[in-house]
């Protein structure tokens, strides 16, 4: 149930907080009040088109919100499920929108997207002059309600749910052997494909990373010969300078005339001979090295191109020699179990031929069960609506099957007909019916399928378009029959329908002087007879109050008649 609709700094409204009842609300004013305007902020934070002309003279953001209570627990789940947010009994709905064309829609405070808040509001709203958020013409959710409002449907739909997942469940089953005899011969040439190159590539643990090693030593070939004969000038060969060898000699032979004085000078003698060996030997190696560190062209390029097939099949299968590995051992399982699994193929197909078989079967009575429950369903909507002032009304379901095999729905598309005029064809319901017959035919529509329909609240937007006399009573009446399932919003110029309601609200504009607002108040007492007297063309008078007073009585009459 809509509880509370908060409205800041929308077209004439600066700040305006309507509560509503469970029962009947009706909507008055003046034209031109800003009772239109209500309906652009509902329709905003139901996620209509955000209109930045709709936001105050003067004002960056205009701001909507709505609380509802009384949750289902079904919209609950659905929320929970589809949307991501969680809710209890009671949600909270806003949404802003600035000069700038920013959008913010939340859900208990949660941001989301405003397609989010279309689909929620679908669940919780009828509002009537709104066409996107008209359930009655939505095609999906006219096959829900010949579900709800016939008699065996679940049956079916739950069985066709349990067959669809079979069917999934042996699809995937076939895709994991490789699919269809076309499907699994093109894996089973890639298996073979992918196997061979890797066998013939013959890459061991740990080559990647030698070679890359000899790679980078090979491109420091100068740097190291260089560093190799500049180190070997210096130790052993200079001509322009004593070199390491030729001064460690010298050394030694200063420090043997003195070696004979004490053992200090003994010892130190011994260790220039020791540092003269280690250098004679180090200019050994380095001789060697400068021998061996000869440039191989040849086995530069084969290195090069190595390393790039290397590369390249590790980007292939994943990045690394271990995961080029396991990725082997897995397509060479795989590749086996597909040249072996030509029986086990056959069976999957046979198995699927025969659920197919049965959900056609499924579908096929579902659709029969459907049928019959749109034809009871439009019988009572004629019924309905011949007692609404529309004698010549006709009304019919269309069944179109879809294109797909199966669906979790079934195989049926609906459209809702309906002609208004004797001699006239039933035409798709959003394409032949005007404002004033659409809001009869959803009164008569909400009427019949109130058992079972979940939308908790509707909204009319000016019901009594083109209504009078007896006709209006009997709107009225409806509407008051109907309250007592939904919760009614109404915006009215009809007494009949005003007297009728358990909460009244009036719509009125004023100016202070600076500029001009709407308010909204709540009626009570004598306001609302006067408002009743109104809008019956009655003077405000003792005499119109006495006759909008005694519209009210009947009205609560006819309601607690409902009641017993």
């Amino acid at each position: 149930m809509l509880n509370t609709l908060k409205i800041e700094n929308v077209a004439l409204i600066d700040k305006v907080v309507l509560s509503f009842d469970s029962g009947l609300n009706v909507i008055s004013g003046e034209t031109g009040a800003g009772k239109s305007i209500i309906l652009d902020a509902l329709s905003f934070v139901f996620g209509g088109r955000a209109d930045r002309s709709l936001i105050r003279s003067g004002c960056e953001r205009m701001r909507v919100e709505v609380i509802f209570n009384d949750i289902s627990d079904k919209l609950v789940q659905f929320i929970d499920d589809e949307i991501g947010v969680e809710v209890s009994d009671e949600m909270f709905l806003s949404r802003e929108l600035d000069i700038n064309g920013k959008n913010i829609c939340k859900v208990n405070g949660e941001l989301v997207p405003v397609a989010s808040t279309k689909k929620i509001c679908q669940k919780l709203i009828d509002l009537h002059g709104q066409s996107e958020h008209l359930a009655i013409l939505d095609n999906n959710y006219q096959l829900e309600i010949i579900d709800l409002f016939g008699k065996g449907s679940d049956r079916y739909l739950s069985t066709l749910r349990e067959k669809i997942e079979k069917i999934k469940e042996i699809d995937n089953s076939i895709l994991a052997l490789g699919g269809n005899e076309v499907e699994k011969q093109n894996l089973i040439d890639l298996y073979t494909f992918q196997i061979n190159e890797i066998q013939e590539a013959k890459i061991s643990a740990g080559e990647f990373e030698k070679l890359n090693d000899e790679k980078k030593e090979m491109q420091q070939y100068e740097k190291i010969n260089d560093s190799l004969k500049n180190c070997y000038d210096v130790c052993c060969k200079n001509n322009f300078s004593t070199s390491v060898v030729d001064n460690l000699s010298i050394a030694i032979k200063s420090m043997q005339s003195i070696s004979n004085v004490n053992e200090h000078y003994s010892k130190l003698l011994e260790r220039l001979n020791s540092a003269l060996i280690e250098v004679e030997d180090i200019n050994e190696t380095i001789i060697s090295d400068i021998q061996n560190n000869v440039f191989d062209q040849e086995r530069f390029d084969y290195i090069d191109a190595r390393l790039d097939l290397i590369k390249s099949l590790f980007r292939k299968y994943g990045g690394s020699y271990d995961s080029m590995q396991k990725y082997f051992n897995d397509i060479s399982l795989k590749l086996d179990n597909l040249i072996n699994s030509h029986e086990r193929y056959h069976e999957l197909v046979d198995e699927r031929e025969k659920v197919l078989s049965k959900i056609d079967n499924i579908q096929s009575k579902l659709t029969d069960i459907r049928k019959q429950s749109a034809s009871a369903l439009i019988k009572r909507l004629q019924t309905e609506l011949r007692s609404l002032g529309m004698p010549n009304a006709r009304a019919d379901v269309e069944f179109f099957k879809i294109s797909e095999p199966y669906s979790y729905m079934g195989a049926d598309r609906v459209e809702f007909m309906f002609s208004s005029n004797l001699g006239f064809e039933l035409k798709p319901l959003n394409k032949v019916v005007s404002g004033g017959e659409m809001s009869r035919v959803v009164l008569a529509y909400k009427i019949v399928v109130s058992e079972v329909d979940d939308i908790q609240t509707i909204i009319f937007d000016e019901i009594d378009s083109g209504l009078s006399g007896n006709i209006a009573s009997v709107v009225a009446q409806y509407m008051a029959r109907l309250s007592k399932k939904k919760q009614i919003i109404a915006i009215s110029h009809l007494p009949q329908i005003c007297a009728m309601a358990d909460n009244n609200i009036k719509v009125e504009k004023y100016s202070d002087k600076i500029t001009t607002h709407t308010k909204a108040t709540t009626l009570e007492g004598d306001q609302l007879y006067a408002e009743i007297a109104r809008l019956m063309g009655a003077n405000i008078n003792q005499n119109g109050l006495s006759i909008s007073r005694e519209l009210k009585e009947k009205s609560n009459e006819y309601k607690a008649m409902l009641n017993d």
